[in-house]
């Protein structure tokens, strides 16, 4: 589910990016968070849900707005690398926030990750621009998106927060978007299309599938699989936009498909035997189990 969600949000980029031509920063996400409110609409509000829901809100739009604006100044490829730096800000922030044990393994794979990110997008690129600022900012929003949504994702219903979160988005979207709000006249059928895609399946689909999925799998694990955004955004610019990855950039992703092998290695644990007493019979369903 969540390389799913990886493959959707691949594809995200080239929208973005094509649409920012016709539409504003701060409109495109008014529009994108409102429709994805209003298709989740139907679902049932949990009260306790409300302030973690919240959070959630708070912390995934400054996520959407610092990447939209970035990508409307840098190029999609660097946006992708700076994002995917949330893989190392993601174990960071659980070990100093929640106080989390994170395995060594899960460090050994995240500076895989972003060696093979680095092989994908950085050659050839010169430069730091104020584009590669805001979404810097994006890392660090999602990186403590991915670690609350982890910690809280059991305790509530999942269609409430994937659907209470959007509201505050989508409000904090149009009091940013009010100036420009006479430029939805001028926007193209195209985007139009684009719009619905990124309301309907890349936001409120995605949001509730990825609390589903956090459910079961740790952040740091979540964090590492999104590496792969980078990969799905690079093979679908190949195809929209003609851009070419080129070897080094297929080494990278290599480098990425590896770091999530590592991430998922472990010590095989010992299987408990079944043994007899001194006395020749089993063990009677009193007998303490060994501590794994």
């Amino acid at each position: 589910m969540l390389i799913f969600i990886t493959f959707i949000w691949g594809t995200t980029f080239v929208v973005v990016k094509e649409a920012l031509n016709d539409i504003p920063v701060p409109l495109l996400l008014a529009l994108r968070f409102s429709l994805a409110a209003l298709l989740l609409g139907w679902v049932r509000w949990q009260r306790k849900a409300v302030i973690p829901a919240l959070i959630l809100g708070l912390l995934a739009f400054a996520g959407f707005a610092t990447q939209t604006i970035g990508l409307s100044i840098t190029t999609a490829s660097k946006a992708a690398f700076i994002t995917g730096l949330s893989v190392i800000l993601t174990p960071l922030v659980s070990a100093l926030w929640f106080r989390h044990r994170v395995p060594f393994r899960a460090f050994l794979a995240a500076a895989l990750a972003l060696l093979g990110l680095g092989f994908m997008t950085l050659t050839g690129v010169d430069g730091v621009n104020s584009g590669d600022i805001w979404v810097l900012g994006t890392a660090l929003a999602y990186a403590l998106y991915v670690v609350y949504l982890g910690e809280i994702a059991n305790n509530y219903s999942a269609r409430a927060l994937s659907a209470i979160q959007l509201w505050p988005m989508a409000l904090l979207a149009w009091l940013w978007a009010l100036p420009e709000w006479s430029a939805i006249a001028t926007i193209s059928t195209a985007t139009i299309y684009a719009i619905i895609y990124l309301a309907a399946v890349a936001t409120a689909l995605i949001a509730f599938l990825q609390v589903i999925a956090q459910r079961v799998v740790p952040a740091y694990l979540a964090a590492l699989i999104f590496v792969l955004e980078p990969v799905f955004a690079a093979i679908f610019a190949y195809f929209a936009l003609g851009e070419v990855l080129g070897p080094l950039g297929w080494f990278g992703g290599g480098l990425v498909v590896l770091a999530m092998l590592v991430s998922e290695v472990r010590r095989p644990q010992p299987r408990l035997k079944s043994y007899k007493q001194k006395d020749g019979h089993e063990p009677s369903s009193d007998t303490p189990p060994s501590l794994l």
